[in-house]
């Protein structure tokens, strides 16, 4: 499978007129190649060869991957030694990731390559678009994923009370989805009482749980390095009607959105029915962000399902889709499910009765 996506890549090169092509975001080197490490090593892909440049602590491991030619640059140049592979692989044109190439290490490898008359051209999104189709497995470890996450909901339900804290109920639940899935989550879960649910990404603090707030809480597992991403709102007390009114609201803008998507549909076209039922309320200023975004080895990836993006909505793509309305200080909600592109639409990964 990872030999398979190496060579779709190499081809992406042939058709940008480049000979190679160096990584530098683990995420992507990890989709290609199965080496999930968060370092600063990099991976020179060329049709001969791929070579990982590395340091002495990833060292025993990089070289246990048979896809690739690891090479220790302990006390070396790392800059140099990459110039000294590409010239003796006889490139001319190395491509870039643009986006996360930090400037410093830019200037040295472009200063090094030409040297050897080497072009260092960049690029953007060549792996990421891959990415957005997923394949099989992928789809059953985001299942995976985001089934351990509404049970670590179910959980969260069975010990929330008055007077916990939001800390507290984050703590424990990030302690249920490590158990169940990865040591590492999606991401740091949000957990917001009352007032602290008109901040989107509010960071859970000592707020203790009165039984007339609205709570809000939004997790993600990780299973096999698949993310899952979900928010529910919750009340211990019946849901007071001017709540239940933009709550309602919200499940619409979801439940429509979500019957429009199919292939071939640009994704701002979901956004812009979402946007539209949450809009003829006048309450459109109130929803700042974009309806979803594209889930996999990253929480956040492509497609952004925004009124911006020009990305065109294709088979197997998985996103989120996430309406919400937030009043400044007084109360937000948003209701987010997680969808799988199919043939003639989406099938919604955590089920029909996702609704608190």
């Amino acid at each position: 499978m990872r030999k398979n996506r190496v060579e779709i890549l190499l081809k992406k090169l042939k058709d940008s007129r480049l000979d190679a092509f160096l990584l530098s975001n683990p995420t992507n080197i990890n989709y290609l190649t199965h080496f999930d490490k968060e370092t600063d090593g990099y991976l020179f892909i060329t049709p001969s060869k791929l070579i990982y440049f590395t340091f002495f602590v990833f060292w025993e491991e990089a070289k246990t991957n048979s896809l690739w030619q690891a090479k220790l640059v302990e006390n070396k140049n790392i800059f140099e030694e990459v110039a000294k592979e590409a010239k003796k692989l006889k490139v001319k044109r190395v491509g870039f990731e643009a986006k996360f190439l930090r400037f410093a290490e830019y200037e040295k490898l472009k200063e090094e390559l030409a040297k050897k008359d080497i072009e260092f051209i960049e690029t953007f999104d060549l792996v990421e678009e891959m990415r957005m189709i997923k394949e099989n497995q992928e789809i059953n470890f985001i299942k995976k994923a985001t089934s351990i996450t509404l049970e670590a909901f179910a959980f969260l339900k069975e010990i929330i009370q008055e007077g916990v804290s939001e800390k507290f109920l984050a703590r424990e639940v990030e302690k249920f989805l490590k158990i169940k899935g990865d040591i590492k989550i999606a991401f740091p879960s949000i957990v917001a009482f009352g007032k602290n649910t008109s901040f989107p990404h509010h960071l859970p603090g000592g707020k203790k749980l009165e039984k007339k707030d609205i709570v809000l809480v939004d997790l993600g597992a990780k299973y096999k390095g698949y993310c899952a991403d979900l928010t529910r709102v919750i009340f211990l007390d019946k849901m007071p009607h001017h709540l239940k009114k933009i709550y309602d609201l919200v499940k619409k803008a979801k439940e429509e959105s979500i019957k429009k998507i199919k292939p071939g549909k640009k994704v701002r076209e979901i956004d812009r029915v979402a946007r539209e039922i949450i809009e003829k309320k006048r309450w459109g200023k109130f929803f700042g962000h974009g309806l979803g975004h594209g889930v996999g080895l990253e929480v956040h990836e492509k497609p952004v399902i925004s009124p911006k993006s020009e990305d065109i909505i294709k088979e197997n793509m998985v996103f989120t889709i996430e309406p919400a309305i937030y009043f400044p200080h007084k109360f937000g909600i948003r209701l987010e499910s997680i969808v799988k592109v199919g043939p003639q639409g989406a099938e919604v990964i955590d089920g029909e009765t996702f609704y608190s």
